[in-house]
């Protein structure tokens, strides 16, 4: 199972221009369900630094190239339109494969 976790940062000071280009990015850009599964659906934190955003979804069996792809289009419009815009895409692994790759055997 392949996890990947998205992570963005803007300003505080543009939090309406983000509010106002996730309505565009949500029709420009609709749920492709064929692609992933949703886990975490754009989760607010407000911190020192800024808002902070988090994705995580669960990819399809060899849908990850497709995955990343509409994902890359979808972050590259935020950070064209939003001044200060940072994004981090991280890959993640269950803990069972991560464990078959270091060689070991999961526990039963």
């Amino acid at each position: 199972m392949v996890i990947v976790m998205t992570t963005v940062w803007f300003p505080h000071a543009k939090a309406s221009e983000a509010g106002k280009l996730f309505i565009e990015a949500s029709k420009k850009f609709p749920n492709d369900r064929s692609l992933s599964k949703r886990l975490l659906d754009n989760a607010v934190a407000a911190t020192k630094e800024g808002y902070k955003v988090v994705i995580a979804d669960e990819i399809k069996e060899g849908k990850l190239k497709e995955y990343f792809k509409q994902t890359n289009e979808q972050l590259l419009f935020f950070a064209e339109g939003i001044e200060g815009y940072k994004y981090q895409i991280e890959v993640m692994s269950s803990l069972i494969e991560a464990m078959g790759i270091m060689g070991l055997k999961p526990p039963e």
